[in-house]
């Protein structure tokens, strides 16, 4: 097949990309330095131009619910109405694992972005054609969400069943390619949260460098992201634990 990667070279666009080729598959990779934007609409529709399946792994990382609503709303219709003109053409769109209360909720305007995208998809993209791929968070975004001061660093204490993204884009690019179609949630095989992950990663990298780890300290956040918001009930499990990621980091 030949299939268009939206956002290729991000963090999971990225390894999916390397994924798919290695499938076999024909590999368009559509990003801001090709000159496609999803937001504003510019060269979606040529990127999509003879490809079988559409791929938005686009993606901004905010907590401020209008931005988020705005930037996946623009993203996912520009990416919907290029399939729509493509008779046939399927669509796989990478969401995130979370339950209807998070993406309710006004203190996780990401989330609240994430759930317009896939309702934007539904609404526009025919069921037969559409697969929404969710995945738990990744062990790599720990750092993006770790804030440092000094010898200290801030960490939300959100309960995940985290896995390496490497892992999600596996399962996601073995969906692609038997041509599933549905909802799908992936995780990891343990429940933790993003402060014990921090710990777990801080140590090993001290370790590895002789230093000395920073103390992680976790902030509780108030709502369901606290609780199981965010812990898919039945997801696809991948086999790979912290531990294992740990040692191929």
């Amino acid at each position: 097949m030949q299939i268009t990667v939206y956002g290729a070279t991000g963090t999971f666009g990225a390894r999916l990309v390397d994924q798919l080729r290695e499938r076999g598959h024909t590999v368009i990779a559509a990003h801001r330095g090709s000159g496609v934007d999803t937001y504003n609409g510019n060269g979606v529709a040529e990127a999509a131009e003879g490809s079988d399946v559409l791929v938005d792994c686009v993606n901004r990382m905010t907590m401020k619910g209008r931005q988020a609503v705005d930037f996946f709303s623009h993203s996912s219709r520009s990416i919907a109405l290029a399939a729509a003109e493509q008779p046939g053409t399927s669509v796989a769109c990478l969401s995130i694992a979370f339950r209807p209360e998070v993406g309710e909720s006004k203190l996780l305007g990401y989330y609240q972005g994430k759930a317009v995208q896939e309702r934007i998809y539904r609404r526009i993209v025919p069921e037969e054609r559409l697969l929404i791929f969710r995945s738990a968070q990744w062990f790599e975004l720990v750092d993006a969400m770790t804030i440092s001061a000094g010898p200290l660093c801030f960490v939300p204490k959100v309960r995940v069943q985290a896995l390496a993204a490497a892992e999600a884009a596996r399962m996601m690019a073995e969906a692609i390619d038997v041509g599933e179609t549905g909802t799908i949630e992936v995780a990891g095989p343990e429940i933790s949260d993003f402060a014990t992950i921090a710990r777990r990663l801080n140590a090993h990298r001290a370790k590895a460098t002789g230093t000395k780890s920073p103390q992680v300290i976790g902030i509780p956040l108030p709502g369901p992201a606290s609780r199981d918001g965010l812990i898919p009930p039945s997801p696809r499990l991948s086999d790979v634990t912290l531990d294992d990621w740990l040692r191929t980091y």
